[in-house]
């Protein structure tokens, strides 16, 4: 039986979590490049000093709002990291899935429901993963019957 909705569906959702995990990694450079870049410029410090001294901040309340803006970002960089690692892990089972579909159904559908699971359920992979795996269970190939009755040569049924 030929799995071609399940492969391309799969497929699709693999090519998706690719271009999130790429987005995802640009942004987490991006980021911490903007906070050395910013945390490092004299005028960026300057302009905000001042606009902290203008809404009445002491020395120690300025400090302490940066230490919890540095420690908030790097929480923020871990998780973004973690992400990362899951949705390569989608991306290698919903490979590993398309790759087996046709020979083994139910581990390429099992594949397929951890793939969606790691990848996010509710984002647009996960339900193209999710409607894979229910493809993948559901759909049986067809059985031919095979017939009990008596023919003769030329294909009659003898009773």
């Amino acid at each position: 039986m030929k799995r071609t909705g399940e492969k391309v569906l799969s497929i699709i959702a693999t090519i998706l979590n690719v271009l999130g995990c790429g987005l995802l990694i640009l942004m987490l450079f991006g980021s911490r490049m903007i906070m050395d870049v910013g945390m490092n410029d004299p005028i960026f410090q300057n302009e905000m000093e001042n606009q902290m001294y203008a809404n009445g901040l002491t020395e120690a309340e300025m400090n302490e709002a940066l230490g919890f803006m540095e420690d908030f970002l790097s929480i923020i960089n871990g998780i973004g990291w973690v992400l990362v690692i899951l949705s390569i892990i989608a991306i290698v089972l919903g490979i590993i899935g398309a790759v087996k579909v046709n020979k083994d159904s139910k581990l390429a559908g099992i594949l397929f429901i951890i793939a969606a699971v790691l990848s996010g359920i509710i984002t647009l992979p996960g339900i193209l993963l999710i409607i894979a795996a229910i493809m993948c269970f559901v759909r049986k190939p067809k059985s031919e019957e095979i017939s009990l009755q008596k023919t003769d040569e030329n294909g009659y049924i003898i009773d």
